[in-house]
């Protein structure tokens, strides 16, 4: 296979009349999906470009995984671009990687320094039209290696930069996933992260490879999850694939209380830990559904390392969860000091080797030589690995358990702290449902933001005593604030910056 698009095709050539795409207002068919990404890529090949970079006004609709589909076919890669972000952001990433076409399904609401690069749906469709002799051949979604897409992403810096992936990084995760778990003839998945987040195309590609149904579910209904397990309920859906904070609202609200899913078979959660003490209250509601603990990194196409959660097996709340062990396409190898930890509960740093790495930091050789070393750790000969910055052991079954973030690693009184066994503490107390510890470098002080658990009231000198019999006296927070709810990203992740401004004198 040698590109993405043939998944599309192939889909359309098996199921032409089911249902490809669904939001809350309208749904497009194998079919009409397919045309209609033809008639956007006849119009952007019109434009006399390939190989470029196209910018997309990522709405949260049916029609923005079409304009992505009719960039591939027109030979070019495209950049999502998130319409709910500041418009000095956009202008930022926009201008990185020199946006000369921005696509979108309308003009309203695009930012007006936009206006004269913007193409809407109406246009397309119209130019685009005649595609009688202009069909999958002309559709030039390029070879292997060809770059597939962009995501900007901030990290833990603030400043954008953009991953570029390709295809073989696309078609090398999905067929590892394929292989890894088994999938129904038509299954139905409930979409959660927006399009110009990384993870969404795991949800996307995913569903074309195996004929599904990608089922938009309206932002909206995430604040109220006992409407948004009804929307589920009746658009029949089998898998999600959520982020913690996600799945964590469902059952602080006790939802299950009044209703549960019904068709729902897989449950895969990725992108933070997900607290223990909240899974198995999901377990407890629907023992029968397939929880799967899912690692990866924006520098990976969709994920590198799986965990099933045995239906027997019992967790408990202060017990890590682990992050399993690699897909078969992936190597991991734990480094500290530069050298392999083979060891049991020995900590050391991530680093992984597969087909499905991004090929680099957008114009940022630098940064692409320090975060994908060429190491040759066998005698072998080298292979390409991510350094992912992210702390992990293995455990007593050979399990890879995440410890923390490198960059949450502090050093505080002539300790090395992990921030997030400060968290793991806290949320071991029944009183804390969320948390999130940041450092204040200037003033030498840790500090702890806490949302509590429904109908507790307590302050955050209660929380930081109760705290002291959970960690050394040198791990203990010198200020705990108690907040109406960890503030998230719109990827549903914990937003560190925004505790970070939190922080006061």
């Amino acid at each position: 296979m040698d590109n993405v698009i043939e998944y599309l095709r192939n889909a359309v050539l098996r199921y032409p009349d089911r249902i490809a795409l669904a939001d809350e207002k309208e749904k497009i068919s194998y079919r009409e999906l397919w045309d209609l990404s033809l008639r956007i890529g006849r119009f952007v090949a019109q434009q006399g470009i390939e190989g470029e970079p196209v910018g997309v006004w990522a709405a949260r609709d049916i029609y923005t995984p079409a304009l992505f589909f009719g960039i591939l076919c027109s030979g070019n890669y495209y950049v999502p671009i998130d319409p709910e972000q500041p418009k000095e952001k956009q202008e930022k990433i926009a201008g990185d990687f020199g946006m000369r076409f921005l696509l979108a399904r309308d003009r309203e609401g695009v930012k007006a320094g936009f206006a004269g690069i913007c193409h809407d749906l109406t246009e397309m469709e119209q130019k685009g039209r005649d595609t009688a002799d202009w069909d999958f051949g002309n559709a030039k979604g390029g070879d292997r290696e060809r770059p597939m897409y962009m995501i900007y992403t901030s990290g833990s810096t603030g400043i954008p930069k953009g991953v570029l992936k390709t295809h073989a990084a696309m078609i090398d995760f999905v067929e590892a996933f394929v292989k890894t778990f088994s999938f129904g003839g038509h299954e139905i998945i409930g979409n959660q992260t927006p399009f110009f987040f990384d993870a969404s195309a795991k949800d996307l590609y995913l569903s074309l490879r195996i004929g599904a149904t990608l089922e938009i579910l309206p932002t909206a209904l995430f604040s109220f999850p006992v409407r948004l397990i009804a929307y589920m309920n009746e658009r029949k859906v089998s898998v999600i694939s959520w982020v913690p904070s996600a799945l964590g609202i469902v059952t602080q609200m006790h939802t299950f209380t009044e209703v549960k899913p019904s068709t729902l078979k897989t449950v895969f959660f990725v992108g933070e830990v997900f607290p223990v003490r909240q899974l198995n209250r999901w377990r407890e509601a629907l023992p029968d559904v397939k929880y799967v603990n899912l690692y990866g990194s924006s520098e990976i196409a969709g994920v590198a390392c799986h965990y099933e959660i045995n239906r027997e097996e019992v967790l408990g709340e202060q017990d890590p969860l682990p992050i399993g062990k690699p897909f078969p396409n992936c190597r991991i190898v734990l480094l500290a000091e530069g050298k392999p930890v083979r060891e049991k509960n020995v900590c050391g740093e991530i680093y992984i080797a597969s087909g499905a790495l991004a090929r680099e930091y957008f114009r940022d050789p630098q940064k692409t030589a320090y975060s994908f070393p060429v190491l040759d750790l066998d005698g072998n000969g080298g292979k390409r690995y991510l350094k992912t910055g992210d702390m992990a052991h293995y455990d007593a079954r050979g399990n890879l358990v995440f410890d923390t973030r490198m960059d949450f690693q502090i050093k505080h009184m002539g300790h090395r702290i992990e921030l997030g066994e400060i968290e793991a503490a806290a949320l071991s107390l029944r009183q804390v449902e969320k948390c999130g510890c940041v450092y204040d470098g200037e003033k030498d002080r840790i500090w702890l933001f806490c949302e509590l658990a429904a109908g507790v009231q307590a302050s955050g000198r209660e929380i930081q005593s109760l705290l002291k019999g959970k960690v050394s006296s040198y791990m203990l927070p010198g200020r705990v604030v108690v907040l109406d709810s960890i503030p998230v990203n719109a990827n549903g992740k914990t937003d560190r910056q925004k505790l970070k401004s939190m922080v006061t004198v």
